[in-house]
């Protein structure tokens, strides 16, 4: 009788850990569950087929994109192809021989997904990664670090501050976040160095900061900034470094591009002006002592400038303006030539010493508008 109770009481034993087993796994399977549902949100992968990879990888020397879709250029050979098609609109693209990132956001839902679609060399998808912290404006990416920029403003003792970060892309961790005073306005980057430009706030006043994608280390570069409204900067092939004060949020300042002079202390930005670029200058980009201008007036009040780009030889300040049928809305550079988007999805290629208009155009009938473009670094 008593080893009939002992057995029982040993059977009861081994029921309640056998019971208590299942109930961890049952514990550690919801987990699972939870987890892999989070990671389905943030890490959710878009394949990328053959033909697409071969373009991304080895035809394509450029990425170009609408709200919602993006496509691999061959600027040679003509060649495009649909990579990519978000959930939400893109807010830039960064592309590079290693990787290719499209970042997203919704101004107008901010519970929406918000952060980019990665894909490495010889990837087969675009994977999500959230960035919840922040709702990405800018990117710019050398080697596996990427830098992001912040559409959003948060309000601090002394005035509005947005938010900027490194991030690894192998690691797929953030290296270091940090407030700047202002909004960020526009990324450049060459190297391991990234600048960007800020608006005024309340009490700091509108500059350009320098970062070293390496250290961290980041600071303002204009020691005693006035308060003009920079927003659009532009890096040329020799190193020199210039500012705008476009025309996309008009003041008495409008239109005007200075250069940065390193051995004024302090900087004044009075005393290096360039240009005077009058009328409505949205956006530049330097190479080989020339600098592209996009002339575009968002007021509505000239919706059909037949000469929307302008060419202005950076020694000379001589400015050339070009005939293009379409209205540009973003720029880059190639080693040797110059590339102008348009609204609606028209390519221009053009050299630094064009006259009358760009070298050569290249329409690509399933873009229907353009936002944003890359050239592979």
């Amino acid at each position: 009788m008593k080893s009939v109770m002992i057995s029982q009481i040993q059977k009861g034993r081994w029921t309640m850990r056998l019971i208590s087993g299942f109930m961890k796994a049952g514990m550690a399977l919801l987990l699972l569950l939870g987890l892999g549902a989070g990671c389905s949100w943030t890490h959710k992968a878009t394949p990328v087929d053959p033909e697409a990879t071969q373009s991304i990888d080895v035809t394509g020397d450029l990425l170009v994109a609408s709200d919602y879709q993006v496509f691999s250029i061959g600027s040679k050979s003509k060649h495009a192809k649909e990579v990519l098609q978000t959930v939400q609109p893109i807010s830039s693209i960064s592309y590079t021989t290693d990787h290719a990132v499209i970042t997203v956001f919704n101004p107008s839902d901010p519970k929406a997904f918000r952060g980019f679609y990665l894909r490495d060399r010889n990837g087969d998808s675009y994977v999500q990664y959230a960035t919840p912290q922040m709702a990405p404006k800018f990117s710019y990416v050398q080697g596996d670090l990427m830098f992001l920029a912040s559409a959003e403003k948060t309000m601090q003792k002394d005035g509005e501050y947005s938010k900027a970060g490194i991030y690894q892309l192998k690691e797929h961790k953030w290296v270091k976040e940090w407030q700047v005073p202002g909004g960020i306005e526009d990324v450049i980057g060459s190297g391991k160095d990234v600048y960007f430009v800020t608006s005024n706030n309340t009490s700091t006043s509108s500059n350009i900061y320098k970062v070293d994608l390496l250290t961290g280390e980041w600071g303002p570069m204009i020691q005693a900034a006035r308060r003009y409204p920079l927003d659009q900067t532009a890096l040329d092939t020799n190193g020199d470094l210039y500012l705008m004060i476009s025309q996309r949020n008009k003041s008495e300042w409008s239109n005007k591009i200075y250069r940065w002079n390193p051995q004024q202390v302090p900087y004044e930005l009075a005393n290096n002006f360039v240009s005077n670029t009058r009328p409505f200058s949205y956006t530049m980009k330097a190479l080989q002592g020339k600098l592209l201008i996009a002339r575009y007036d968002r007021s509505g009040n000239n919706p059909d400038l037949d000469k929307p780009l302008s060419l202005l030889d950076l020694k000379s300040r001589k400015q050339v303006h070009l005939a293009w049928e379409h209205q540009p809305v973003a720029l880059d550079r190639t080693a040797d030539e110059f590339v102008a988007l348009g609204e609606d999805g028209a390519l221009a290629f053009l050299t630094p010493n064009a006259t009358e208009k760009p070298e050569r155009e290249l329409i690509i009938p399933e873009l229907a508008s353009g936002r944003w473009i890359s050239v592979k670094k």
